[in-house]
């Protein structure tokens, strides 16, 4: 066992001679300060036995010496102090929680409503004027999602109702269609602040809404309209010039679905419009395939 420097001072004090290898114990470790080593072997010299017989010592002297070696002892025994390992629960990471949503899979569109208009799973709750639920009728054969309510459609409590549904209304009549043939909505049902785009916590909080809404309506088609919602819902960071043009599927549904851009999009950049029209073609064709009729 190693020997500390300390321990060979505590012994050369203490009178012990120590035998140990050089293999075992740095030269340095005897390279003792000389001054030191005398003064600790003034302050706790023990008497020899030819002194203790022929003078009597007292009690009071006996004890100190006790005293001294067994504190000396114990020093010399003492190892280095290790730092204490840290508790368990200090070294596992906690699981972040996982937040849990409403369950929407039984209910029925009043009860989906009422859930909507009550809903405080994220922050958009506090920033609402009021939920933009959906509307169309029912049992629609197209259902159209958007992004998230405009500012006009969180006053009116209605989707797609400012100068983009407007032209939203004119892309299906080009189709043969009108808002009252088809099912509005949103992946969002409370409009972000400033018209930001919707957040991926926020989503996560409203999806159960919209997967509701489309087990109660069962569209033969889905047409979404934005990047964000179509990201959102196709679970891609692919832009979506290179996600249009072609069907696709959400939530494991048969459902085709096609994507476009949205008709506040195109109010900013009308050249892009003939692409829609190419999408809304698309749409019609595989709702012809089917053999649906508007």
């Amino acid at each position: 066992m190693a020997v500390t420097q300390q321990q060979l001072s505590y012994l050369k004090a203490m009178g012990i001679p120590v035998w140990v290898s050089r293999d075992a114990v740095d030269a340095s470790l005897f390279e003792l300060d000389t001054k030191v080593v005398t003064n600790q072997a003034s302050e706790f010299k023990i008497p020899s036995p030819s002194s203790v017989n022929n003078k009597q010592t007292s009690p009071t002297t006996i004890s100190h010496v006790a005293k001294a070696s067994s504190s000396l002892s114990h020093k010399g025994d003492e190892l280095p102090a290790k730092t204490p390992p840290k508790p368990l629960v200090d070294v596992v990471a906690e699981k972040p929680s996982v937040k849990i949503y409403t369950d929407c899979t039984s209910l029925d569109w009043q009860q989906l409503q009422s859930a909507v208009i009550a809903c405080k799973q994220c922050d958009l709750h506090g920033v609402r004027t009021q939920t933009v639920f959906g509307e169309g009728i029912v049992n629609a054969k197209w259902m159209i999602i958007g992004d998230a309510p405009k500012e006009e459609d969180d006053l009116q409590g209605r989707a797609f109702t400012d100068r983009s549904g407007i032209l939203l209304d004119n892309m299906l009549m080009a189709v043969g269609l009108d808002r009252t043939a088809v099912y509005l909505t949103n992946t969002l049902k409370c409009r972000p602040s400033n018209n930001r785009d919707p957040r991926k916590e926020e989503f996560s909080a409203c999806v159960a809404y919209l997967k509701r809404q489309i087990d109660l309506v069962k569209p033969s088609l889905i047409l979404i309209v934005g990047r964000i919602a179509t990201q959102h819902l196709l679970e891609t960071k692919e832009p979506l010039a290179r996600l249009r043009g072609r069907p696709h599927k959400i939530f494991g549904l048969n459902t085709p679905v096609v994507v476009t851009y949205h008709p506040a999009y195109l109010l900013r950049q009308p050249r892009d419009k003939y692409k829609s029209w190419e999408d809304l073609k698309l749409a019609q064709s595989l709702m012809n395939k089917m053999g649906q009729s508007f």
